[in-house]
């Protein structure tokens, strides 16, 4: 989620034109809730205090969703099953953790990072 949406706050730079179009119309603004995860990782990405003011404000908008003990637990699991095999990261371990515990459907670009995850329903834009 974290490269969507940075892509959406973006405009000038979409690289998926239809971005836009999904997370206001198809899914709906007020139907987009966040990791935590994905709030660290837009935050970090902040180079100043101007940077970090305009990404709290635009995330101000999301529902935010925080890691508890059974998305520990389901982001280790994964890590065991997945880290060797398919390199999966702990920031995406997490994320996945998140969408797979609260039955959300994950938008992400990088699917090869999470299509191997069977628990998982990924956002199809089809």
């Amino acid at each position: 989620m974290t490269d969507v949406l940075i892509d959406y706050f973006d405009r000038n730079k979409n690289r998926n034109a239809s971005v836009t179009a999904i997370l206001e119309t198809h899914i709906g603004l007020d139907n987009v809730i966040i990791s935590s995860i994905t709030k660290m990782e837009l935050l970090f990405g902040a180079t100043n205090k101007l940077d970090l003011s305009i990404i709290n404000r635009k995330l101000s908008r999301f529902s935010v969703i925080l890691i508890n003990e059974r998305v520990n637990l389901t982001a280790i699991g994964l890590m065991q099953d997945f880290k060797l095999s398919h390199g999966l990261a702990i920031a995406d371990s997490l994320i996945a953790a998140t969408a797979i515990e609260t039955k959300l459907r994950l938008f992400t670009y990088n699917l090869k990072d999470f299509k191997f995850i069977n628990d998982l329903t990924l956002y199809s834009e089809k």
